[in-house]
């Protein structure tokens, strides 16, 4: 009702505004509606040459720059405008010299608009935007006013004629483009583009004097058709630059963002045969494929460049100048991303020529990632130390650089599979990963962002958020992946997203990802080829984890079996390989302790883990060190050390809220309790009611309700 009342009272009040329209002499609704037509705000200097423009056009008389001043009409100007105020219709608004006024209600400006007939509208915006421009040149301020300029010519483009005027439009629009793209408005962005090309005649395109500003203009279209999700689109943009662009460093603009939609529709198949085509086109020979005995040469030889350099003097490398090396940096880090889906056998080659490519020639804005991704390959290989080094050194050449292009990117890589394994939690990696995100989003790196996004909602999850408030935010992060048609970190979400709500109990079957976000039978159809065994090996860890939640170790260790050998070398550097060694180790605990019978093939599962773990305590003990400790507690029960079991699962309990795990804390407690159950029942009950009370804290609802009907 309110809603309606403000509504009518509004109408009301335009009603009235517009009767006093009605009621002005001839001169002040003339002006009232200049001023409509230049926008909601306007300067009074502005109206006064619009005024005096108007004039000369009726009278037949032509004016340049400076005869435009004289004639102005300065107190009759003043005079309407102070009478326009008078009733209501403008506001002053400005300070000092510069005399700025507003309309005092939109509905005003489109009342005063109105009167306008709308076949005279064109050649009103056409005088406007004129004028707008010849008063930029005079001031030499056309950057700066610019987008006032086209937002009038553009609305008058169709009276544009002459080749001189339209070209000059298309130039004005490519820079409004250009601007709008270097302030991540990329909507906007894309209309100067199109209107900016539609100013061309088709065999201007390309063609000698304006080869420069066709080829701006479709490389800046592929670059926000990509952005703007439309993948499709980046297709044609590439085509005809393809086509018509004389030199490789002409294109390879275009090629990065044919690429980068190839990955975005999980085509990562042709995006890696784009890379070769235009690496091999930049004179850089790079193999199709490589064995091990070729990955190691490289290693050697990017190990001997490295040799001896300290981080000081790595950091004092001088800047890259080759355009065709910088070029070669920028296909080269968008092959990352297809070699870790696609060709892993690729990956180590891609990330040695990238390091040595920056020692030798010097450092790119590309280069962070170069020295991130290798200091990923140290981490995977086992040199956590060398690893985190190198993250360190990466992000520091982020900031020899203004550009923030490659900055989601580096720091997605070092905080997201780097920093984990380096003396730094899963929760301080997150406010990185947040910030990463954003940046990404603006300077338009969206396969990077929702990298950091699917990263941020892993992490969330394994420190313990609330499982209600990550479930909302899992739902919005699901939005944005489907908006920016980024399919693969979609499915990823969806697959933590089921499990959530598995958790919650709100799926009839709690051990399977079946429910209102997914089906885990056809989740396989919803993703590329090449990204269905990554899919597949994080459908194996959450569902690990959820049958040993709910007690069912038989089909943990059922899954472990089809994915022990493939998880580490399709998941590399991820958090999933620690849930996965955990709840491997755990469930062959748990099998060796029911049957009470010597499993050889799961003790040796308890003992491959239990060093992988311990490794990983030792680089990174508040992610690792409270798992190892309840591992080893469970392994001394099974062999009865009943002492070392007793003092074990307490320090396990500890660690674990010091890293401030709720739900560890919880299946602390509660493999705590299962100990004490024969042995001491009142001690059992205590730790089961704290366990029961940490879930329902964490909202793992279904998980509660389990042990309060079975204990």
């Amino acid at each position: 009702l309110d809603e309606l009342r403000t509504r009518e009272i509004s109408d009301d009040i335009v009603d009235l505004f517009t009767a006093k329209i009605d009621r002005l002499d001839a001169d002040a609704r003339g002006l009232l509606t200049l001023a409509a037509g230049v926008g909601s705000t306007f300067r009074e200097s502005t109206l006064r040459i619009l005024y005096a423009t108007s004039q000369a056009d009726r009278e037949g008389i032509t004016v340049d720059k400076s005869t435009v001043r004289q004639m102005t009409p300065v107190t009759e100007v003043k005079n309407t405008i102070k009478e326009l105020e008078k009733e209501g219709l403008i506001i002053a608004t400005g300070l000092g010299s510069i005399s700025r006024y507003k309309f005092s209600h939109d509905q005003i400006r489109k009342a005063a608009y109105s009167l306008i007939p709308v076949a005279d509208r064109p050649l009103m915006h056409l005088r406007i935007g004129r004028m707008f421009l010849m008063d930029a040149e005079y001031y030499s301020r056309v950057d700066k006013d610019v987008f006032l300029i086209v937002h009038q010519l553009n609305r008058s483009k169709e009276l544009i004629r002459e080749a001189e005027e339209r070209i000059s439009l298309a130039e004005l629009n490519l820079m409004a483009g250009e601007r709008s793209i270097q302030t991540s408005a990329f909507g906007p962005a894309l209309t100067y583009l199109k209107a900016g090309l539609s100013m061309l005649k088709p065999n201007e395109l390309f063609a000698g004097e304006y080869y420069d500003i066709s080829l701006r203009l479709y490389s800046s279209m592929a670059e926000v058709e990509l952005v703007n999700g439309n993948v499709g689109n980046v297709e044609a943009s590439v085509a005809i630059i393809s086509k018509h662009a004389v030199k490789i460093l002409h294109k390879v603009p275009s090629y990065v963002c044919l690429i980068k939609s190839y990955i975005a529709r999980g085509k990562t198949k042709e995006g890696i045969s784009t890379c070769l085509y235009v690496l091999a086109k930049l004179g850089l020979q790079f193999p199709e494929s490589a064995g091990e005995l070729t990955t190691l040469r490289s290693l050697i030889k990017t190990k001997m460049r490295l040799r001896g350099k300290t981080d000081e003097r790595l950091k004092q490398l001088p800047k890259m100048e080759d355009q065709s090396k910088i070029a070669a940096m920028r296909v080269l880090s968008v092959m990352l991303s297809c070699c870790y889906y696609a060709r892993q056998d690729l990956l180590p080659l891609v990330i040695f020529r990238m390091v040595r490519c920056s020692l030798k020639y010097g450092i790119s804005h590309i280069s962070p990632i170069a020295f991130a991704v290798y200091g990923y390959f140290s981490m995977v290989t086992g040199d956590f130390k060398g690893g985190y080094r190198f993250g360190k050194l990466a992000l520091s050449f982020l900031k020899k650089f203004e550009t923030k292009e490659m900055h989601c990117q580096t720091i997605c890589i070092v905080w997201g599979y780097i920093a984990p394994w380096r003396d730094n939690s899963f929760r301080d990696s997150m406010e990185h990963l947040t910030y990463a995100s954003k940046v990404g989003m603006e300077v338009g790196d969206h396969e990077y962002a929702m990298h950091c996004v699917t990263f941020f909602s892993a992490f969330s999850f394994i420190v313990g958020r609330p499982l209600a408030l990550l479930e909302d935010e899992i739902n919005d992060f699901i939005k944005y992946a489907i908006s920016l048609h980024q399919d693969l970190q979609r499915v990823e979400m969806i697959l933590l997203h089921q499990c959530v709500l598995n958790l919650m109990g709100r799926s009839d079957n709690p051990v399977i990802l079946r429910g209102t976000a997914m089906d885990e039978d056809g989740i396989l159809e919803q993703v590329a080829p090449e990204n269905a065994a990554n899919i597949l090996n994080e459908m194996y860890v959450y569902r690990m984890l959820l049958a040993y939640t709910f007690g069912e170790y038989k089909a943990v260790v059922d899954i472990a079996d089809k994915s022990r050998l493939t998880v580490a070398k399709v998941l590399p550097g991820q958090p999933h390989l620690v849930i996965h060694a955990f709840y491997d180790a755990l469930a062959a605990c748990a099998l060796v302790r029911e049957s009470s019978a010597s499993s050889r093939k799961h003790k040796e599962i308890i003992k491959a883990s239990m060093k992988r773990m311990k490794s990983w305590a030792a680089s990174s003990p508040s992610n690792c060190k409270h798992r190892v400790l309840l591992l080893k507690a469970e392994y001394d029960a099974l062999r009865g050390k009943k002492s070392s079991a007793y003092k074990t699962y307490d320090a396990s309990i500890v660690a674990a809220h010091e890293s401030g795990m709720m739900q560890e804390e919880a299946l602390a407690h509660e493999r705590a309790a299962l100990f004490f159950i024969e042995r001491d029942e009142a001690k059992a009950s205590q730790y089961l009611a704290i366990a029961h009370q940490l879930y329902l804290d964490w909202g793992a609802d279904a998980k509660s309700s389990q042990l309060q009907t079975q204990y």
